[in-house]
């Protein structure tokens, strides 16, 4: 996305204020969107957004494994 909004851009020669900026990017993410395709797994994302959510739950600590036992 990021690139084609870097090619949509590279056409305006002068930037007037932020609103024209904010503009510009969003035609350039529009033409993006064109080639975006379906997730494959989207049936999925249900079943991912369950697994964060009771990963983020207070009460779990996080072991760092990389550590050294002491």
């Amino acid at each position: 996305m990021n690139a084609v909004i870097r090619q949509v851009c590279r056409n305006v020669k002068r930037w007037r204020d932020a609103k024209m900026a904010l503009r510009w990017t969003a035609a350039g993410m529009l033409e993006a969107a064109k080639g975006f395709r379906r997730l494959k797994a989207h049936k999925q994302l249900s079943i991912l957004k369950a697994a964060l959510l009771k990963h983020r739950e207070p009460g779990i600590t996080v072991v760092d494994q990389t550590a050294e036992a002491a």
